[in-house]
């Protein structure tokens, strides 16, 4: 009876509902995988309001909170076991501390649950929008596609400020952010199933290291921030904000948050912005088309602008200065497990996009 009670003691009382909750919580995702309308449910009632709330509570603070998160959970996760083996306080104590730890953890992955795995479930991005899916593509149709961003490009890129060969977006990072949103609350016009807040990108101060791990921007959401590289070329900033703000509004598939930016950079009604749409779609495609059909490629890339060629030309230099990196590797494989472990195929599954997209781009030009 006094071994039962000991134990008892050891053990914290609030890890059980923890406990349970994360237990539901891996039980609602096994559903979730199999039914759309499960993680439709969670993802409209728990995720997004989460989302919501934590980027009101992170908004105003002017530096990345994820950045300094990461720079310290190592070294705060150690001292905190540390503290908990040498404290007075007998073996139960240190028990107790040590089990409270894994309760904070498992809080946390209560909520990487909630906000991340469950909604990689949600019905796809394409029935939302009422777009038809290409899945059998073949290469006059991508042809065709690709043609019609290229022309898209050659009509926006002479009206650009230029500097050092590449554009540059005539806004400030905060600008930037506030024109997104708006574009974004244009499209919820439309498409209600997309809550309608302010947000602000947090640029990464450490941005050469992200660089050196392949990534351009991440969503965080214990945070609720989208934290954007600044080392690429402004093309590329605005293209990954409209991203990272697609998986802010409940988008958490890779592809889909790819065509999501596209979409509603777009349709957004300013230069820059579409500019960037347009050519980072052009990239999707032009390497699809590639791979099918090296001839159609080359009449298509032929014509292209070349202050489109001399911004992809940039991007593609700083991301080759980067990729022999160890870091580049592994982030590579952590982000396909990543990818694979919530039901996609991996890192392939950006390329995707190219069937949203072709679809899209097909029946508004039909």
């Amino acid at each position: 009876m006094k071994d039962s009670k000991a134990k008892a003691n050891c053990l914290p009382r609030w890890l059980i509902p923890v406990a349970l909750c994360v237990v539901v919580l891996l039980a609602v995702s096994a559903l979730a995988r199999r039914s759309f309308a499960v993680a439709d449910l969670v993802n409209s009632y728990i995720a997004t309001p989460l989302r919501v709330i934590m980027a009101a509570l992170t908004r105003y603070i002017p530096f990345s909170l994820f950045e300094l998160i990461f720079i310290l959970a190592v070294p705060a996760l150690i001292t905190a076991i540390t503290v908990s083996l040498v404290r007075d306080g007998g073996f139960c104590a240190k028990i107790r501390r040590l089990l409270s730890i894994v309760g904070v953890i498992g809080i946390l992955f209560s909520g990487y649950l909630a906000v991340m795995t469950i909604p990689y479930n949600t019905t796809p991005l394409a029935s939302r929008l009422s777009i038809e899916e290409d899945t059998d593509i073949s290469p006059e149709e991508l042809y065709s596609a690709t043609l019609l961003v290229r022309d898209r490009l050659n009509e926006l890129a002479p009206t650009l400020s230029c500097e050092d060969g590449v554009t540059v977006m005539p806004y400030t990072h905060e600008e930037v952010s506030a024109r997104i949103c708006e574009a974004y609350d244009s499209v919820r016009e439309e498409y209600p199933f997309f809550y309608s807040f302010e947000s602000r990108a947090k640029d990464i101060t450490f941005s050469g290291i992200m660089s050196d791990m392949g990534i351009a921007g991440i969503y965080t959401y214990l945070t609720g921030e989208a934290n954007v590289n600044t080392s690429y070329p402004d093309y590329c900033y605005v293209f990954t904000v409209a991203h990272e703000f697609a998986h802010q509004r409940g988008i958490n598939r890779e592809n889909e948050a790819n065509f999501m930016a596209f979409f509603v950079l777009s349709r957004s009604g300013d230069p820059y912005l579409a500019y960037s749409a347009y050519l980072n779609l052009y990239e999707y495609l032009a390497s699809a088309l590639y791979s099918s059909d090296k001839e159609l490629y080359a009449e298509v890339s032929r014509e292209l602008t070349d202050i489109a060629r001399q911004d992809n030309k940039r991007a593609s230099e700083i991301t080759r200065e980067h990729r022999n990196s160890p870091l580049y590797k592994l982030m590579h494989n952590v982000n396909d497990a990543y990818l694979k472990s919530n039901g996609t195929d991996g890192v392939v599954s950006y390329g995707y996009v190219v069937r949203i997209a072709v679809g899209y781009l097909n029946s508004t030009n039909n």
